[in-house]
């Protein structure tokens, strides 16, 4: 009962089952590099998104509301300018508002100068503490071009039924503007 040597034949069946195993590696691989796309010169810029608001001047002074009236109202025009290298959308909205003035105020803009305050339909009107980032600002619905500079005129009028409560009152705030890059970015998100 001799068994027959099996060796031989099966180290010629490993040595084969490994050549063609490496042909088959050998073979995907360059199958693989010659699928490979390769593009030259891809250059990718960035844009920058900048806005000035009013040259960086005060558009309302304490001054300008110290004496205001219940039925009357400070006009200011003022300037939104983008000094980036892309489109931007921006918005308007008040910051680090005092005082209790600020209960009887009502905030307008319009577009162009102050003869737009006068006969024109406003852009957008709110209360004082409604014309805030995280409540109801001001966005403008058109896009500001890279150099373009838009002229608003703000409106701020006391209520006319703001009755004497609010005589000696002060109010101080601040109006912000921020933009965003108007590029892939349809619903105007300002976050």
């Amino acid at each position: 009962m001799n068994k027959p040597n099996n060796t031989g034949k099966k180290a010629l069946g490993s040595a084969l089952a490994i050549l063609v195993l490496a042909a088959m590696l050998a073979l995907t691989t360059w199958a693989a590099l010659l699928a490979m796309a390769k593009t030259e010169k891809n250059t990718f810029l960035t844009g920058t998104v900048a806005i000035e608001l009013n040259g960086g001047k005060t558009i309302f002074s304490g001054a300008d509301l110290a004496n205001i009236e219940p039925g009357h109202a400070a006009v200011r025009e003022f300037t939104v300018k983008n000094t980036g290298t892309v489109d931007v959308y921006y918005r308007l909205y008040l910051e680090n508002i005092t005082g209790d003035l600020a209960d009887s105020l009502v905030f307008s803009i319009y577009e162009g100068d102050k003869n737009a305050a006068q006969t024109g339909t406003p852009l957008y009107t709110g209360a004082a503490a409604d014309f805030v980032a995280d409540g109801s600002p001001f966005v403008d619905g058109k896009t500001l071009a890279p150099g373009e500079t838009r002229t608003l005129t703000a409106v701020v009028k006391m209520g006319e039924g703001s009755g004497n409560a609010f005589q000696g009152d002060t109010v101080g705030f601040d109006l912000t503007a921020q933009c965003v890059q108007a590029r892939n970015n349809p619903d105007k998100e300002f976050n």
